[in-house]
């Protein structure tokens, strides 16, 4: 009996372990240099098991019983499947490079499409190339990356965003700043670190499906997911300092001062017969005593010092049996270079699967941030660069001294203010609170059809307050001033799609139908008051000149949308996609509009005659046409308004603020695009887009008759035309076992050109800086008096006058009044061309990166030389050292570039004088890794370590005399576009970086 039993026994665990899973080892290598590949998913065909090779590409696989093929895949190679049987033991696997990515998939807006099937304009940015920069801003990490993306980083604030314009200026009041979208659904809040990838929306073809929203580009934020079944830890640690970059600005010490003023005492008086044109040093030395000498104040590097930046990162992620799930945590710190400024940020980031069944699932997001800092007082900045070297702004106690017009002592600096006292008793804070959560489901009605909805709710709050102690000097001191403002946004989106797709022999179809629903709420509350005890910065305690306001803004977009997307033989592609959007920004007559877009490609290297092309492994050409809007110009500006702002019989009173305008409609963007992509010995991708961009029915404020009674009134009028050529390169140079060398570089052609203006338009910004819209002409072009130089005989400044005769002859004179002057169109802010150019190399465990970005054509007005070179307008002001070349005016005869201060009546008055070459190139970055050996890692049961050392904003080539050449390109209240005024400078940082995988 006993024998019997164990024989059965026997038998029943053979079959238990032959009925149960086994498991299957291998490695997986290049095809290349046998090098081993980690991060290949390898998953048994037909079932939900699957790995990931590990450092060493080994990987280690459960088989259920009867599985008979593995599938092998990695992004930048071909997928591979193995057959595998009972027998099979450890497999050695050799993936096939494809540098074309074909079978990658994109995110290409309410959908994703195999990159081979993509009949658009798209570009996609790994995380690997965005993480050479440290920021906060995913902005400054794409600059120079994007063929036709201008990137421009107008401020060194912490936390400052960049600027982006993706192929040129096509509005003049819209915002120009691309749609971002973050896992498929508009707006939304993420951490750069918690980025996967960034995908570039640039035509028509593939922008037209977010109609009226999409006239300035759509840039699309995939975040991070789960990659596999295991769990997997990220730690990411960068720290740093930052220095200011004063860029081609070098103020004068004390010496230098002194020796530059002595010519404004020079015995020179304009009309005069008796003029020795000498310096009356004893005059000068009285009004300049030389015990000035013994003070030699560097106020920019008193008030600008390097400080620290650190980020810290850590993330997990993994796969259950029913749940995909990544969370990310991230710590930003940031100490401005500017006294008393800063920036913390905390971002906290869930993403969650869950899968009901294969084909069900339910997606849950969340992403909370919390951010908080100090900002500043732009006078302040303005006396960091002005006030005098001769006067210091500490004490006997190395206190900041208090100093106002009643001083006891000399202060010789204009305005008689000490800014570093100023910012010890004075505070700018600033919080801000942002929540998104985002739910989504997928249910398959039919084998071919499905149901997706993807919804959103967010809800923001900002503070911010300006606050001067009583003890301030300056307008406040012994009252105080308090201004405190809140802003609360929230609101939610709606997705409901249905979405098809489905195979007939050669033919493919696929695409989506639906509705979309936007609604967002805005409610601004502010109050400000003086009269401040000392040590209290709340508003119950202020005692005098008490203000309160308060507004709120309502905003709603229904849209209905679809989308179709063929392919024949997956060689022969067309997409169409039509979407109509109902906004509240228009009247009820104008309140829809129709986006229609078409796009087609030809996947010419999958045609017989090319398929086994050893040269060109990859060509394609593409062809696009479509429709987008803006709707983006604030509510009601087709309302007669009235304002509330005054009062009458100590009664609130209504006074006319707005004229109606019942026929306003929508800017529309009529879009082509055509272009190709090649790929060439599987080491050379190019691709090539040319397009042409007509925005039509520009919302502008247009000068209104007289007898109307308003000035002006919004209506639809004029056309901006934007023509230009992309190309983009991507070289693989040399690729040994050791070595590699790749190359990115990428550039942007770009024409603006105004149209059927019913008049032109002329815009006086900051500064009385005017630029001219007009038939013709291009957006951003500055109108001023043309600068002539200096009269050789007088010293006195000259400009242009032109002067139109009665046969048309045109004649041009010189003229030293400036009232007599002419203005004329002298450069436009925008530039001709710009592009980025970046290198990468490795040897073994090393990697070095060079990254630049470049731009040229542009004109920057100058406004700082308005100060700093005044002529002597101003000789309680710091002035520059004068630049290479500059000559100054001392007597009859000189060929001068600067005028005599005794002659120099309106000499800084806007005028092509200050308008600069904008042209520069900026080394981006450049970073060196060290990866440590998979040995040494293994060992300490880790995935990767790596460590790199990076500078930022290393160094910019150009010949702009001022401050800096990366000038704002966004219309506002106090900046025009183009304008250098004395901003927040740069920073240069530089970041040792340490990144953990286990």
């Amino acid at each position: 009996m006993k024998k019997l039993l164990l024989i059965f026994f026997f038998f029943a665990s053979c079959y238990s372990l032959y009925a149960q899973d086994r498991v299957l080892k291998g490695k997986v290598v290049s095809s290349v240099d046998g090098g081993p590949l980690p991060g290949v998913i390898v998953s048994v065909k037909g079932t939900t098991k699957q790995a990931a090779s590990g450092p060493d590409g080994l990987f280690s696989i459960s088989i259920p019983k009867g599985a008979l093929t593995l599938e092998i895949r990695s992004i930048g190679y071909r997928t591979r499947e193995i057959p595998v049987d009972q027998t099979t033991a450890n497999l050695s696997i050799s993936l096939v490079e494809d540098n074309q990515q074909l079978g990658e998939v994109v995110v290409t807006g309410y959908t994703n499409q195999k990159k081979s099937d993509l009949t658009s304009a798209i570009t996609v940015v790994s995380a690997e190339k965005l993480k050479d920069v440290t920021s906060n801003d995913v902005g400054a990490m794409l600059q120079g990356k994007v063929a036709g993306l201008q990137v421009v980083n107008s401020s060194g604030v912490p936390g400052a965003a960049s600027e982006i314009r993706l192929r040129g200026i096509s509005s003049v009041n819209a915002s120009q700043s691309p749609l971002f979208v973050v896992d498929g659904v508009i707006g939304g809040n993420y951490d750069p670190n918690d980025v996967e990838s960034i995908t570039v929306l640039k035509d028509a073809g593939a922008t037209a499906i977010y109609g009226s929203q999409a006239n300035a580009g759509v840039i699309i934020v995939t975040t991070k997911k789960a990659k596999d079944n295991k769990t997997h830890f990220e730690f990411k640690s960068n720290g740093g300092v930052r220095a200011p970059d004063f860029g081609e600005m070098t103020m004068m010490n004390t010496s230098q001062l002194y020796e530059y003023q002595k010519g404004l005492y020079r015995d020179y008086v304009p009309g005069a017969d008796d003029n020795s044109y000498v310096v009356d040093i004893l005059k000068f030395h009285n009004e300049r005593p030389a015990s000035i000498l013994n003070t030699n104040t560097n106020w920019l590097t008193t008030m600008f010092k390097p400080e620290p930046v650190q980020n810290y990162y850590f993330s997990a992620s993994g796969r259950t049996e029913k749940n995909d799930y990544y969370f990310g945590a991230t710590y930003y710190d940031e100490k401005g270079t500017f006294l008393n400024t800063d920036y913390k940020r905390i971002n906290l980031r869930a993403n969650s699967t869950y899968h009901f069944t294969d084909k069900i699932t339910m997606t849950n997001n969340i992403n909370i941030s919390g951010t908080m800092g100090h900002s500043y007082d732009y006078n302040d900045i303005y006396y960091a660069y002005l006030n005098l070297p001769w006067d210091n702004p500490y004490g006997a106690n190395k206190t900041p001294l208090y100093v106002d017009g009643n001083s006891t002592f000399k202060w010789w600096s204009r305005d008689s203010v000490n800014p570093i006292n100023t910012i010890q008793n004075s505070d700018h804070p600033y919080k801000n609170f942002d929540v998104n959560y985002d739910l989504g489901l997928d249910l398959p009605i039919t084998p071919w059809l499905s149901f997706n909805t993807s919804n959103r709710l967010s809800a923001n709050y900002s503070d911010n307050s300006t606050f001067y102690s009583p003890l301030a000097a300056g307008t406040y001191h012994g009252t105080g001033y308090l201004n405190n403002q809140s802003i609360l946004n929230y609101g939610g989106v709606s997705n409901d799609l249905f979405k098809f797709n489905f195979q007939l022999g050669d033919h493919a179809i696929s695409g989506l139908a639906g509705m979309a629903f936007q609604g967002n709420r805005s409610q601004y509350t502010g109050a400000a008051g003086k009269g401040l005890p000392e040590g209290l910065d709340v508003l119950n305690v202020v005692s005098n000149t008490q203000a309160v306001n308060g507004y709120y803004e309502d905003a709603k977009l229904i849209s209905y949308l679809s989308q179709v997307n063929y392919s024949y033989k997956s060689r022969y592609f067309l997409t169409g996609s039509f979407r109509i959007d109902g906004s509240s920004a228009f009247p009820p007559g104008n309140r829809f509009a129709k986006f229609p877009s078409v796009s087609g490609a030809w996947l010419i290297s999958k045609e017989d005659f090319l398929k086994d092309s050893r040269i060109i492994d990859n060509l394609k050409l593409r062809l696009s046409y479509g429709v987008t809007g803006s709707q983006d110009i604030g509510a009601g500006r087709y309302l007669g308004l009235y304002s509330l702002s005054s009062q009458y019989n100590s009664v609130v009173a209504a006074t006319p603020s707005q004229l109606a305008s019942p026929n306003l409609t929508w800017e529309s963007k009529y879009q082509t695009n055509a272009g190709f992509d090649i790929g060439l010995f599987k080491r050379v991708t190019l691709t090539v887009d040319a397009y042409h961009n007509v925005t039509k029915n520009l919302l502008l404020q247009v000068s209104q008759p007289l007898s109307v009674g308003f000035e002006t009134r919004w209506e639809n009028t004029g056309h901006v035309v934007n023509n230009g050529l992309e190309i983009g390169l991507n070289t693989t140079n040399i690729k040994t076992t050791n070595f590699q060398w790749s190359t990115d570089f990428n550039i942007n052609f770009n024409s603006n050109k105004l149209e059927d203006f019913p008049s032109p338009i002329i815009k006086t910004g900051s500064w009385s800086v005017s630029q001219i819209y007009r038939n013709g002409g291009n957006l951003y072009e500055f109108y001023l008096p043309k600068w002539l130089g200096v009269n050789s005989q007088t010293g006195a400044p000259q400009w242009e006058v032109v002067t139109t005769g009665a046969n048309g002859k045109v004649t041009r004179t010189a003229t030293s009044n400036y009232a007599d002057a002419t203005a004329q169109e002298v450069g436009s802010a925008l530039p001709k061309f710009q592009g980025g150019f970046n290198n990468e190399f490795k040897y073994k465990n090393f990697s070095l990166r060079v990254n630049a970005y470049y731009i040229y054509g542009n004109k920057v007005y100058s406004n700082d030389l308005t100060f700093v070179m005044n002529d002597g307008h101003e000789p309680y002001q710091n002035q520059i050292v004068a630049p290479k070349g500059t000559v100054y005016w001392t007597k009859p005869g000189d060929i001068a570039t600067e005028p005599s201060p005794q002659n120099a009546a309106n000499s800084t008055d806007a005028s092509s004088r200050y308008i600069k070459n904008g042209s520069y190139l900026n080394i981006r970055n450049i970073s060196f890794g060290y990866s440590l050996p998979k040995a040494v890692v293994k060992k300490w049961r880790m995935d990767d370590v790596s460590l790199a050392l990076g500078v930022d904003n290393v160094h910019t080539f150009t010949s702009f005399v001022g401050q800096d050449p990366q000038t704002t390109i966004t219309p506002g209240t106090y900046a025009t576009p183009g304008v250098s005024d004395f901003k927040y400078p740069n920073n240069r940082q530089y970041i040792l970086s340490i990144n953990v995988r286990f």
